[in-house]
């Protein structure tokens, strides 16, 4: 059974201090796979520092695997709230875009979530749902909230009528991540330093909406 990042479980039955001492198993083995990966970390390696027993992990986990899915799926959750909280409804086209690719890169160039990307390739032929859920609430989420500030920009008259809003959403999320992101996840030259980002951010966006912006002929 495939459980969507935030779900409840449906034998999820517990006190609220049950529930405290299971979000705290689940950060801890968050951690602990960050660091290690899934084989570095065993169930015992995760009671070891929060307590509890094997019985109760198998029990409502089914075992290691449900464990590491579940710990994963809080941390797609965590990673993603600043660009889930973003209010671009009253920003000019070059401030949302400024405003969303200064957040987005922020989430991705932090150390946790470059140790979240690297598990998530490490193990999502083996753990296909790790791979589902991450596609699902990182990418495919982020360029969903800038399609829609584009499509409400276009509305507006400062995007081309003809411009699809989601395939150019795609377009600039990867113009501005992809050579950072691989750079910053593979460490080369110490990665990406925040006058590069900011550089990167603003000649994107000089790149990009000349191509989306009605020309003045159009607009005349």
């Amino acid at each position: 059974m495939n459980i969507e990042p935030g779900e409840e479980r449906p034998e999820a039955r517990r006190t609220r201090r049950g529930e405290a001492r299971d979000a705290l198993l689940r950060a801890c083995a968050a951690a602990l796979f960050l660091e290690h990966g899934f084989e570095g970390v065993t169930i015992d390696d995760v009671l070891r520092d929060v307590g509890g027993s094997k019985a109760s992990v198998y029990s409502f986990y089914g075992g290691k695997d449900g464990l590491f899915l579940a710990a994963m799926d809080d941390t797609i959750i965590d990673l993603t709230q600043p660009l889930k909280r973003l209010e671009l409804t009253s920003l000019s086209l070059e401030q949302g875009l400024t405003e969303f690719a200064g957040t987005l890169l922020s989430v991705l160039l932090q150390e946790r979530h470059l140790a979240f990307q690297r598990l998530v390739i490490a193990e999502a032929v083996r753990h296909p749902q790790l791979g589902l859920n991450w596609h699902q609430h990182g990418p495919a989420a982020t360029r969903a909230i800038l399609a829609e500030f584009l499509a409400a920009q276009q509305a507006l008259g400062r995007v081309r009528p003809d411009a699809d809003p989601a395939r150019v959403a795609t377009l600039f999320h990867d113009m501005i991540t992809f050579d950072l992101l691989n750079r910053a996840m593979m460490r080369i030259g110490g990665g990406p330093g925040p006058d590069e980002v900011a550089a990167t951010i603003r000649d994107a966006i000089a790149v990009f909406t000349r191509g989306i912006c009605p020309l003045e002929r159009d607009m005349a």
